[in-house]
């Protein structure tokens, strides 16, 4: 789509014509979907994020701003931004609440070389939706969004140490997994 038929679609969206709105829900959609992915325990809740995502974008579209040069990456950035906030909304309930279960255990797990660049993108989603969402969500905002210590504490309403400790129990969690999951496939 040119930058001219996106702003196009942008102005039909503020004037809330559905037609634009299927429009834009149609070319942003996968797009939801992989930004929710990160945060969300499943498909299923990631559709729910991406839903609310949507709601929130297509209510306050207004907000929108846009400046000289690329609308449609500036426009991304600003969605990107409502998922990641609506996914939080949705998970920072339990991000207080700590583990309790096989979580606490941590172990020096060696990783097979090379392993992690011969896992696809969806087993990586599969190991991340196994991660305590404490640990998911900071790992997400840190890892993937590129969100510091900081921002992430102010964001989630947690200490920076806590930031920090979550990252690293993601990071031991993920390297356990992955070890659960060679040790598995050599017996198969």
């Amino acid at each position: 789509m040119t930058e001219k038929e996106f702003v196009i679609v942008l102005r039909g969206c503020k004037d809330q014509q559905r037609a634009s709105q299927y429009r834009l829900h149609g070319l942003l959609y996968n797009y939801a979907m992989n930004v929710a992915r990160r945060y969300a325990t499943n498909t299923e809740a990631a559709e729910e994020v991406a839903n609310d995502a949507f709601f929130k974008l297509f209510t306050k579209i207004d907000q929108f701003v846009s400046r000289e040069g690329d609308v449609q990456a500036a426009f991304r950035g600003w969605f990107r931004r409502i998922i990641i906030n609506t996914a939080i909304d949705r998970c920072r309930s339990s991000l207080n609440t700590p583990p309790t279960d096989e979580w606490l255990e941590t172990h020096d797990v060696v990783v097979e070389d090379g392993l992690l660049e011969r896992l696809t993108f969806a087993q990586v989603l599969q190991l991340l939706e196994r991660l305590p969402p404490a640990y998911r969500t900071v790992f997400g905002l840190f890892v993937a969004d590129g969100y510091s210590h900081e921002e992430i504490a102010e964001i989630l309403h947690i200490s920076f140490g806590n930031s920090k400790s979550n990252l690293s129990r993601a990071r031991q969690h993920l390297k356990k997994l992955l070890s659960n999951e060679i040790s598995l496939n050599q017996f198969v």
